[in-house]
């Protein structure tokens, strides 16, 4: 455990995942928590934190010292009333599959919180994997390979959803069709530096240039190299426990291995920006 500021960090394991204790997120940090908070966000790319009484607005302040917070989802619908705040529901959607939040933006989610409402007794966890490890245990020679890669990302379920609405609006701005966007299969990240694979089985269609046979041996043998489970971390919900993802260093997914129990949560995501790496540069 290590002592910073106004909290400790304990970590999940030796690259990913960290339990914070000793913050109320219901209450405006200090300058210097919020800095040290990012730092260990940075870190270890998702941050818990238990025993957390918040309402949808609190979490959304919570949020709001890290960055802009978004509407609650580019189209499926808010909470009524809090337009930031998107409930997920495992009585609607179980997102039991492998993915980044939202990639089919042209400026992803940079980070997204998620705050446990009504959690099973057993199962239901999460588990989230390091895409700057994946990408650091890569081979030299696939990992040159990776640095000139561009992809489609792209989700025909909201863009048919889109289609049938007549459009959707997202940071004030009307759009009427989801498009495709395109991203570096490798993204440097922003803030600590550090070069990642940004692929996820959900979302990422295609590698641009390729053909069908090889776009999808690549992208297999990515999501398979992700998934290993040395880069991984697994937590256990509880009833107020919160977690903070960096969408620009992670893949996770929700197990489904928790029957007829209902599992309730609302997320608040951060605003991005345009992804950039090797075969993107920064614009």
């Amino acid at each position: 455990m290590t002592v910073v500021a106004d909290f400790a960090v304990s970590p999940l394991s030796p690259i990913i995942g960290a339990e914070i204790h000793g913050l109320d997120l219901s209450q405006p940090l200090s300058a210097r928590a919020v800095a040290d908070v990012r730092l260990a966000l940075n870190t270890h790319h998702v941050i818990f934190f238990r025993d957390q009484d918040l309402s949808p607005a609190q979490q959304a302040d919570f949020a709001r010292q890290f960055g802009v917070v978004t509407e609650g989802h580019p189209v499926l619908p808010a909470i009524e009333g809090n337009p930031e705040v998107l409930v997920i529901d495992s009585r609607e959607d179980r997102a039991s599959w492998w993915h980044t939040d939202v990639t089919f933006l042209q400026a992803p989610a940079f980070g997204s919180i998620l705050h446990m409402l009504t959690a099973p007794e057993v199962g239901g966890d999460t588990e989230w994997a390091s895409l700057q490890d994946a990408y650091d245990r890569l081979a030299d020679p696939v990992r040159t390979m990776c640095d000139s890669l561009i992809a489609v990302h792209f989700d025909p379920w909201f863009a048919a959803d889109v289609d049938a609405r007549g459009g959707y609006e997202w940071q004030g701005e009307f759009h009427d069709k989801l498009l495709p966007a395109v991203h570096p299969v490798v993204r440097t990240h922003p803030e600590n530096g550090r070069n990642g694979l940004f692929v996820n089985p959900q979302f990422t269609q295609s590698i641009l240039g390729l053909s069908k046979n090889e776009s999808n041996a690549i992208l297999e043998m990515l999501y398979r190299h992700c998934q290993q489970p040395e880069l991984t971390c697994r937590f256990r919900w509880e009833p107020g426990s919160v977690a903070f993802w960096d969408n620009r260093a992670t893949l996770h997914y929700a197990l489904d291995d928790y029957g007829d129990a209902t599992r309730i949560a609302n997320r608040v995501t951060l605003q991005g920006d345009v992804p950039y790496g090797p075969a993107m540069p920064q614009r």
